[in-house]
This record gives structure tokens, C-alpha cells and sequence, in this order.
């Protein structure tokens, strides 16, 4: 069966291949760019709209068509995963797209990916309860670092921020995992770490991923941690382990068809390399580099080189 959403599609993208999640089916919820934070970091750009309300904001229905008609061709994918443009948890309507999946769909596994600033609220713990694995981000333990890295709506509070997902770790039976995001010469001082340290202690017995800029952030002055600083958070941090971003994904690729999902449609969630487009669409070499190459001449697309290389994104 084919991989490919078609490219009407509004609120699934992809699959692409996560390290992580295998062959992931992104579920996108949010308008861009609609979040409780605005970090420094994030590859979608900076919030254009700071919100702590959870309603409506796609019509929950619509998601629910696209998913099963994409789900409905049996696709060779992992996980279906919620994320994309914004915080996926101020959406009111996840728990009815997650439980679409697990009883329509159920050889299909439901990932969360989210900053995990919204579980201080037991509505919307239980919205995800059912979900097979959460991934939540702490990428700080003192508020100074967490204004300076997420710059939270001003009604968060990071203790509550901390409690929630404590609240969230007792309630939830599946697998909880935390994300944290090293911004060299914010968070990666020993004392900042040690404050990290005591908030995931108070959460509990979790598997940590450290986490470095490895695509344009919304802040041109976040930089990739250095490899020996990861190592050594890594070492004084339980549980914990380095993202690996270099390398193939050779194992998913295989299973990523010719027809892929659009360009525009990959861009608009997040910056990618030509190397990451073509891993994504399955689409040959040449045929990507001649729809990059248009464009960018036509100003819709622009590039940024960094480490890993150089990086298409759409201009905001």
C-alpha cells in the first residue's frame, strides 16, 4: 500500500522517519504558529499567537476523515503522532482523534509529542491518557531559564508546569519519555542542571533525551551544544541519552514510496536539508532539487546553512 498522503491533505503529513517513532504519520492540530511558549529553538518559527485556551481549533471531524482515509490503505507506518505547527494539547478535540485511532485503527500505535506545559489541568491529562507514548519537553528547572529559553505565556507558572507532569506521570499506564533541549550557555551550567535534575526527580522514573539545535531555531543565536557538554549532562543526568541526528535512516527508507508527500506541505512544519526532503517524499534527487531550486527563485522558500548543512524553510 502507498505511504503517501495526497496533497489535499490539511492536517496529516509525512510519514517520515523518526529515530524515535520509526515511520511516523505527523498529525498536525494547531494553526501555525499557536502555542503556550515561544522557545528559542523551535524549528516552526516564533509564536505568533501566546494562548493557555484549549478549544476547537481545526475541525476535529475533518482530521478524523483524513486519518481514516489515509489509515484505511493499511500504510506500512509505526506511529501516528501528534505534532506539527503548535502545542497539541490546547486542541479540545485530541481525545476523540485518539480514541478514532486506537479503536478504527488499532495496529497503529498514538504518540504525543508536546512541551507538557498544559497537564497542570486534569482535563487535559485525561484527554491523552489513552495515547501509547508521550514525549514531553523540561528544558529548564529555574524560572529565569525558563523565561529566557520557552518565554511562556505570562500566566505559566513553572512549578505547576513541573506538578502537571508529575500528575501526569502517576495517572498515565503507557510510556512517558522526557525531551530536553540544551541551549549552550543557558541551561547547560551546573547549577541549572542541578535544578533540572530536583524537577525530574519530583516527575519520576522517566527515560530523558537530551536534545541540540539541529535545524534553524527561532532565534538566530542558538547554537548546537557542544558534543563534550552532551556527554557530560548525559552523565550526570539519570536515564538520560544524546539525539543522534547525523546519519541515514536506510532501514525506514526503503518503505517511503516514489510518491511523497508535498514539499511545501514538509516546509511549512519544519526546516529540512535536501538530504531530510528526500528521506521524507521518497522522491528522486533530481525532482526535488528542481522544485527547491523554483522555490526559492520565487522567494517562497529561503535557505540557512548550519552544521548539518544547508536548510530550506519557508519565509515567514
Amino acid at each position: 500500500m502507498s505511504n503517501a498522503c495526497p496533497p489535499e491533505n490539511k492536517y496529516i503529513f509525512g510519514p517520515v522517519p523518526s529515530r524515535r517513532l520509526g515511520i511516523s504519520l505527523g498529525v498536525d492540530l494547531m494553526p501555525h504558529k499557536t502555542c503556550s511558549l515561544n522557545c528559542v529553538y523551535c524549528e516552526c518559527g516564533k509564536t505568533t499567537s501566546l494562548t493557555l485556551k484549549d478549544r476547537v481549533y481545526v475541525p476535529t471531524d475533518e482530521v478524523i476523515e483524513e486519518l481514516s482515509g489515509f489509515l484505511s490503505q493499511k500504510p506500512e507506518i509505526d506511529h501516528v503522532t501528534f505534532s506539527g505547527s503548535g502545542e497539541p494539547t490546547l486542541h479540545s478535540g485530541i481525545q476523540d482523534i485518539i480514541k478514532f485511532v486506537k479503536t478504527n485503527h488499532p495496529d497503529y500505535k498514538v504518540a504525543l509529542l508536546t512541551n507538557g506545559t498544559m497537564f497542570f489541568a486534569p482535563r487535559i491529562r485525561k484527554r491523552v491518557l489513552d495515547a501509547d507514548i508521550i514525549i514531553a519537553s523540561v528544558d529548564a528547572g529555574s524560572v529565569d531559564v525558563f523565561r529566557k529559553i520557552n518565554r511562556p505565556h505570562p500566566d505559566l507558572d513553572l512549578a505547576a508546569v513541573i506538578d502537571g507532569i508529575t500528575a501526569l506521570r502517576r495517572e498515565y499506564k503507557h510510556k512517558l519519555m522526557i525531551e530536553m533541549f540544551i541551549v549552550p550557555g543557558v541551561n547547560d551550567t551546573e547549577d541549572e542542571i542541578a535544578c533540572i535534575r530536583e524537577a525530574l526527580r519530583k516527575i519520576g522514573d522517566v527515560d530523558i533525551f537530551l536534545n541540540s539545535l539541529d535545524r534553524p531555531g527561532a532565534e538566530s543565536w542558538v547554537l548546537p551544544a557542544d558534543k563534550k557538554i552532551l556527554a557530560g549532562i548525559k552523565d550526570s543526568i539519570y536515564k538520560s541519552d544524546i539525539i543522534q541526528h547525523s546519519g541515514s535512516c536506510r532501514e525506514y527508507e526503503k518503505r517511503l514510496t516514489e510518491c511523497g508527500p508535498d514539499i511545501i506541505s514538509t516546509l511549512r512544519r519544519r526546516p529540512c536539508t535536501l538530504e531530510d526532503i528526500l528521506k521524507i517524499t521518497g522522491k528522486s534527487m533530481d525532482k526535488v532539487a528542481k522544485q527547491l531550486e523554483m522555490l526559492v527563485e520565487t522567494g517562497e522558500v529561503e535557505t540557512q546553512r548550519l552544521q548539518r548543512g544547508i536548510f530550506y524553510k519557508l519565509k515567514q
